[in-house]
């Protein structure tokens, strides 16, 4: 191991898919799928901003598709009011397709009832993420939860040398107010701060390196 290691915060280490999602005792992927697939494929995951939703969609896809289905994914940027598909991909949508949808609420309310009348009549499957309930069957809905926060902080530094303590970790999620991807993008510029840190000291990397007690200076970038 060694002080050159990418920042495990960095964008690329965090986004959807990348991380599992932690699923609360109890709840497990098989039985999400199994519970959409008892409603035809029709559900919605629930939750506000930053709470994990992309991460359990990315989590979920390769099971729906282990399960036969074909899969559309699509991820509805801010100011998308239509679906970005042609027509000739609708109509190849039937009874053994899955439309994943990311970012629901951006659609206009004539997309959605369209979407709707279309998966109705062809048959697909509909499963979205929103931060509001869109009347679709309940999937799961997502929460902030600060426990999950430091078992994702703890997963992220297994293979580094730094150590970012509990206190640190629940600052950064109450600054946050507790959106679990924003609180670790901040955490990068603290890993940052404790490589230099490491680095100028010429520190014996196997003795690893805490975090300190306040936030850090500015990095140059999180990419």
């Amino acid at each position: 191991m060694h002080l050159y290691e990418e920042n495990p915060f960095c964008s690329r280490r965090i986004r959807p898919g990348a991380i599992p999602y932690v699923f609360p005792p109890g709840i497990s992927a098989d039985m999400l799928i199994d519970r959409l697939q008892e409603n035809r494929w029709y559900g919605q995951i629930v939750g506000p901003h930053g709470t994990g939703k992309s991460t359990l969609l990315a989590t979920l896809l390769p099971q729906i598709r282990a399960r036969g289905m074909r899969l559309t994914h699509l991820e509805i940027q801010e100011g998308v009011r239509e679906l970005p598909l042609l027509y000739e991909e609708y109509e190849l949508m039937d009874t053994n397709t899955v439309l994943a949808i990311d970012g629901f609420e951006q659609l206009s309310y004539w997309t959605r009832r369209k979407l709707q009348n279309r998966s109705r009549r062809q048959g697909f499957g509909v499963l979205i993420l929103a931060h509001k309930s869109y009347g679709l069957p309940d999937l799961y809905r997502t929460e902030s939860d600060l426990a999950t926060g430091k078992m994702l902080v703890e997963l992220l530094l297994k293979n580094t040398i730094v150590r970012i303590p509990d206190h640190v970790i629940e600052s950064h999620y109450e600054e946050n107010n507790g959106n679990l991807r924003e609180m670790l993008f901040s955490l990068y510029d603290i890993y940052e701060y404790v490589i230099r840190s490491l680095r100028s000291r010429g520190e014996d990397v196997n003795h690893g390196g805490i975090a300190p007690r306040t936030g850090s200076p500015q990095s140059s970038g999180r990419e």
